[in-house]
């Protein structure tokens, strides 16, 4: 679903703010499939959600945890951006159901597998399985996002999108789908490390 001319101003002017800001650079577009698809992205800043729904030209529905709907200002902004939210910590089958209701009106799914911000020195967090309930009902690809950089003013921050994954025997282990989702993303953010070392040297 495409964003209306007002919202899509707005995503053009923040965007143009946030790249001259970030210095951001965004690579592999041209993977980018049709939709339906599920975008899912490492997590390390508040940053990232916007980030993508800035970069994606349609429009991007977040699961986004629920005690941000209690801010009074922030709540209908981020719905107007598409987001629904999601009980941490627990299996909430509402938001699962409205992430399959997305999928299967040919919408995209955005996903943050880690389910909260990445505060360790690790690359990524394990994944949480919920990602693969919604994968196993709608059939959907899943398209990795790495963001890569420190979220600090003219650091540099790169938006790395991989090709995507297919997930098509039902009976694979939930933990295993995520699993690899994981590591595909890793495997983008670490390569984007070694081009850095190799421009570096």
């Amino acid at each position: 679903m495409k964003y209306n001319f007002f919202m899509n101003v707005i995503r053009k002017l923040a965007y143009l703010i946030l790249k001259c800001v970030f210095l951001i650079k965004v690579e592999g577009k041209e993977n980018i499939p049709k939709a339906p698809y599920i975008i899912c992205a490492n997590h390390r800043s508040y940053l990232d959600p916007v980030l993508i729904i800035l970069i994606f030209d349609e429009r991007v529905y977040f699961m986004a945890k629920s005690e941000l709907f209690r801010i009074w200002w922030l709540s209908p902004i981020i719905r107007a951006f598409g987001a629904f939210p999601v009980r941490r910590g627990k299996s909430d089958i509402s938001a699962i159901k409205k992430a399959i209701e997305v999928i299967r009106s040919n919408n995209i799914l955005g996903i943050f597998p880690e389910g909260k911000r990445n505060r360790t020195n690790e690359i990524v967090l394990k994944g949480e399985k919920g990602v693969a309930t919604i994968i196993k009902a709608t059939g959907a690809k899943v398209l990795p996002v790495a963001i890569c950089g420190k979220i600090r003013p003219l650091c540099g921050i790169t938006v790395r999108i991989g090709k995507p994954l297919e997930f098509k025997n039902k009976d694979e282990d939930n933990q295993k789908i995520v699993d690899t989702i994981m590591q595909s993303i890793k495997d983008l953010i670490l390569n984007t490390n070694k081009i850095k070392k190799e421009k570096r040297n």
